[in-house]
């Protein structure tokens, strides 16, 4: 029987395809891009009004916000989802205005940029601010104003969404752009890697792509520093650290005590061997007058020894002093982790 070749490599084909079918649905878009950043995080922290604004105007304007904030990359909380997001114990942030307190409301929210929002109107005329913050830092990266003379409500609603579509494309160009990242530290010259890579010596200058960055110090006589810090795309940073000095080990008590005791020892045997200095030695043949010709002759190591002793008491004393002193200075026993909590980072600077 003649074999039909079309038909069979059509019959090939599907069986091809049957068997691919498990592997296309497996294959998604995360799986295909497994490094892909998710979006970025915005929360709209506050929107202020000055003048005669109606609740029903203040809604949308802050409606506008969120309208113009909103792309594909990034997730926008209004200000009213912050409020609900934020726990009993952060209800407080709710009043947060300035960049003392920017910081610590990003936290609570797990947001990488705040947005702030001022309209004061005064006789129809409105004048719009919006500001990006940068959520760890607390400063201030970015702002937009516009303004609208003798407008209606709609009218510079409208304004308010074309200056937050301007903070969109600002936080945009953030969001791909690198970090330029200055790393120093006490003492410098300090081995570093980051992300598990040597990264050489403090202090170094590096730009690091957004999200979290494992970093680790290490120098002789000091604790390892280990820190991960949150870098935001597209702002500057400077970061200091101050390593700990590991705590010194030496015994101090009971070096002192074993010191005094053996400086002790050896003042008694300098005194008797000064005292004994030019007795006989025993002999077998006395001479006529019977006396042993060979006398002792210690003077010298009496005194050495005597030297000797009471410079070991003296420093035994002092070992023991030093080590009541330090009665209060944290031991080898205390956890690194601990000892670098008192030295941490001292400051993160930001600029834009």
């Amino acid at each position: 029987m003649p074999v039909n070749w079309p038909s069979l490599t059509v019959l090939l084909r599907a069986v091809a395809v049957v068997a691919l079918l498990p592997l296309l649905a497996g294959a998604s878009p995360a799986s295909a891009a497994p490094g892909a950043v998710g979006p970025q995080r915005v929360a709209v922290a506050h929107v202020d009004f000055e003048g005669s604004v109606s609740e029903a105007a203040r809604d949308l304007f802050e409606g506008r916000v969120v309208e113009g904030l909103a792309a594909a990359q990034f997730e926008v909380f209004s200000s009213a989802a912050v409020s609900q997001k934020l726990s009993a114990d952060g209800r407080r942030l709710v009043n947060c205005r300035d960049g003392g307190c920017y910081p610590e409301l990003a936290r609570a929210l797990g947001v990488g940029y705040l947005v702030a929002a001022r309209v004061s109107e005064s006789s129809k005329n409105y004048e719009i601010v919006l500001e990006i913050i940068n959520g760890r830092t607390g400063g201030v990266i970015g702002t937009n104003r516009e303004r609208c003379e003798i407008c209606g409500v709609d009218e510079a609603g409208e304004k308010m969404a074309l200056a937050a579509s301007a903070l969109r494309a600002r936080l945009e160009a953030l969001v791909t752009a690198p970090a330029r990242f200055i790393i120093r530290s006490r003492p410098a010259g300090v081995a570093i890697t980051v992300d598990g890579a040597r990264a050489g010596r403090t202090p170094i200058d590096r730009e690091l792509a957004g999200g979290a960055h494992k970093l680790e110090l290490a120098a002789p006589g000091y604790d390892r520093l280990d820190r991960t810090v949150t870098v935001v795309a597209g702002v500057d940073e400077t970061i200091d650290f101050e390593l700990v000095p590991i705590p010194m080990k030496f015994p101090f008590r009971k070096a002192g005590w074993a010191a005094l005791v053996v400086g002790v020892a050896a003042v008694a045997a300098g005194i008797w061997a000064v005292a004994v200095d030019g007795d006989q030695v025993a002999c077998a043949v006395p001479d006529r007058l019977d006396h042993c010709p060979t006398v002792r002759n210690t003077r010298a190591l009496g005194g050495a020894l005597i030297g000797a002793g009471a410079a070991l008491g003296t420093l035994g004393g002092a070992w023991i002093y030093i080590s009541g002193g330090m009665s209060g200075v944290a031991g080898p026993s205390e956890s690194a982790d601990r000892r670098n909590a008192r030295g941490g980072t001292l400051l993160f600077g930001g600029r834009f």
